[in-house]
């Protein structure tokens, strides 16, 4: 039997994707993508990874495995300046010191034998009193300057707001969680009660063993309703037969916001 090329895991011929970590298993001519967050294998359709429901941006493309950029290299220090050549700094100031003695001595003796009797001591003058100091004048202060309040992270897009509940269904499908299902859901729905009692019964004769989406041709109708077209790329296994069975469904999906957050109002089958 062929193995994954990620865990080595065996699998039966026609598997779409690893029943244990979920990496991509046909095409693999066209390249190994990989989602950032949790290093599993993905589809090239996928706009979210189906391991961690992380985003892969791009195309609606997997994205690929980020290269690691190699570290700037560190600077070499740059060689000690040489010492300049001459007489050192030290040596220059003492001759200098010695220079400027001698002429002291030489003056002292010059003026010794000639010097006249000094004059008589006249009595310092008074001196007046230095004035005061003008007092200081206080500069006006300024008024403080508030701090700028933090910035208000932005509303997430249209496109954000519709995968995040899309997400939320996907969620309910492989738990099979019938509440959480049905909360994705509007109350006005056309025959809600037979939605909740076919997708029970369907539930019953297979297990998804992988469920992802793609969402395209976004339009906004008004602030509370939009249309768009979501591709649903499922592999399943019947309870009874175990037989494996990949299929596509493509719908135009009609949502409405409800109490702040989008909801399915309708649903219609469309060519892929």
């Amino acid at each position: 039997m062929p193995q994954c090329p990620h865990c080595q895991v065996p699998y039966e011929a026609g598997q779409r994707y690893c029943s244990t970590c979920g990496s991509f298993l046909l095409h693999p001519e066209q390249g190994d993508t990989f989602c950032s967050q949790c290093d599993v294998r993905v589809s090239n359709r996928q706009e979210f990874c189906h391991e961690c429901d992380a985003p892969l941006k791009g195309d609606p493309a997997a994205l690929a495995a980020e290269a690691e950029t190699p570290l700037a290299q560190a600077q070499a220090p740059s060689p000690a300046s040489a010492p300049k050549a001459g007489m050192p700094s030290w040596l220059t100031g003492v001759l200098v010191g010695a220079a400027i003695l001698v002429i002291i001595l030489l003056i002292l003796l010059f003026t010794r034998g000639t010097s006249t009797p000094p004059a008589p001591a006249l009595a310092p003058k008074a001196e007046a009193p230095a004035p005061a100091p003008p007092a200081a004048t206080l500069a006006p202060t300024k008024p403080a300057t508030p701090a700028p309040e933090p910035a208000k992270p932005a509303e997430a897009t249209l496109q954000e707001q519709l995968q995040k509940e899309l997400a939320i269904l996907r969620e309910a499908q492989l738990r099979k969680d019938i509440v959480l299902f049905m909360s994705v859901y509007s109350l006005t729905y056309p025959e809600l009660d037979n939605k909740r009692a076919s997708t029970l019964k369907a539930w019953e004769g297979f297990d998804f063993t992988n469920l992802v989406f793609t969402i395209d041709k976004i339009q906004s109708i008004d602030p509370d309703n939009a249309i768009a077209r979501v591709t649903w790329y499922m592999d399943t296994k019947n309870r009874r037969t175990q037989d494996l069975l990949s299929s596509t469904q493509t719908f135009q999906v009609r949502f409405a916001k409800e109490l702040g957050k989008w909801r399915i109002r309708s649903l219609e089958e469309a060519e892929q």
